[in-house]
């Protein structure tokens, strides 16, 4: 405690009493109304401003509240397929074949005496694939080919006596249709025995073999029978491919096809759309196409996986996005914007490419179209339209 309080008694100075210490104290007091009257004023000019900004910016505010009222919405046109867009090519799977291929089975019961050619070799038509031993038939001929010497024999000397009248005609006729009768199933025996010889249909390749030497075959393709040989002529090879039936009128006989395989997309092989079957399958709502593929340097091979690419006419159909749609009981529906407020239309749609619908009516190109609209839009309610920002 200093000496001056504690002449004071330990009391602030203008605790004590004296003209001294009241003159002290009018100071203090003084000082403190001069802070409350300047707190006083700073904060009735801030009032006072932010009450003059208030109103100021009245206008504004009030504009901008409007503004917060409407819907603000983006729009987009419709617009016709791209030329080189990816509406204008299907895709389509499919599994090539040989232009002739066929099962050879033997037409006669017997044993693999020899076979000629294995899988890989090339056969010109008529050339011998296998030889087969028949003995049941050999037999047969034998029997039947002694028939007919005896029958031929009986209507030679018979034909003798109906000259000299010997015999009655009669008796002639009835020799004359045995002689004919044996020698029919001569014929069919030796014809049956010709196919011992097992030869090829057309000129191809072999793609399988199945049998191999004393190999018990079965005539026909039917029962047990098992085929013998596996033909192919690889030189042009076709795919038959599956159009769907909303797709049938965009294509036609003769457009260029393009064929790729998954171990080559960068090397396309050209086909040419050779036929259709005509009419739709009613299991399967689609169109049978035939696709004939040159395979010049046999690049490409009978039975490979591949994808058919399809050159598609739009026509004059409108396309849009997909989330432009809006789904109701009455169907399909778009909302456009027509001096700023809605107008919904509905439409009917065509193929759907996934981010994209085709529009066959409903719209025509110069009108706006809202995207992502909200279900509970209505008719009349008033928008504004944003434009997006350009990216950079």
């Amino acid at each position: 405690m200093t000496e001056e309080r504690h002449a004071h008694q330990g009391l602030p100075e203008f605790h004590q009493h004296g003209p001294d210490h009241d003159l002290s104290r009018a100071r203090v007091v003084k000082k403190t109304k001069i802070f409350v009257v300047v707190l006083l004023l700073l904060l009735g000019f801030g009032l006072a401003k932010t009450l003059f900004t208030r109103w100021s910016y009245g206008d504004v505010l009030a504009q901008r509240a409007e503004q917060n009222t409407l819907m603000h919405v983006l729009v987009t046109k419709p617009a016709p397929p791209a030329a080189t867009g990816p509406h204008t090519r299907l895709v389509l799977p499919g599994t090539l074949l040989g232009i002739h291929e066929a099962q050879i089975y033997s037409r006669v019961n017997g044993y693999v005496k020899q076979w000629l050619k294995d899988i890989g070799d090339t056969a010109k038509k008529g050339e011998t694939l296998a030889i087969l031993d028949i003995p049941e038939i050999n037999k047969q001929v034998e029997e039947a080919t002694a028939n007919f010497q005896l029958a031929k024999t009986a209507f030679e000397r018979w034909k003798r006596l109906r000259a000299e009248d010997a015999v009655s005609q009669q008796e002639l006729d009835e020799k004359t249709a045995l002689f004919r009768q044996t020698e029919a199933v001569l014929k069919r025996l030796r014809d049956l025995q010709s196919f011992g010889t097992v030869v090829a249909p057309f000129d191809g390749t072999i793609t399988r073999r199945n049998v191999n030497m004393g190999d018990l075959v079965n005539a026909g393709n039917v029962g047990t029978a098992q085929a013998m040989f596996s033909m192919a002529n690889v030189d042009k090879l076709h795919v038959y491919v599956y159009l769907p039936q909303d797709r049938v009128g965009q294509i036609k006989v003769g457009d260029e096809v393009l064929i790729t395989q998954n171990s080559a997309p960068d090397k396309p092989v050209k086909g040419v759309i050779a036929r259709t079957a005509g009419a739709i399958d009613a299991i399967t709502r689609s169109l049978q196409v035939d696709i004939e593929i040159p395979n010049e340097g046999r690049v490409l091979m009978p039975g490979a996986y591949i994808e058919a690419t399809l050159k598609i006419a739009t026509g004059k159909q409108l396309i849009i996005p997909t989330n432009a749609l809006i789904f109701g009981a009455g169907g399909p529906f778009v909302a456009t914007v027509k001096d700023n407020k809605i107008l919904k239309k509905k439409v009917s749609l065509g193929i759907d490419y996934g981010l994209q619908v085709e529009v066959r009516s409903g719209l025509t190109t110069d009108e706006d179209i809202v995207l992502n609209p909200l279900d509970s839009i209505t008719d009349g309610q008033v928008v504004k339209i944003e434009t997006p920002p350009k990216r950079p």
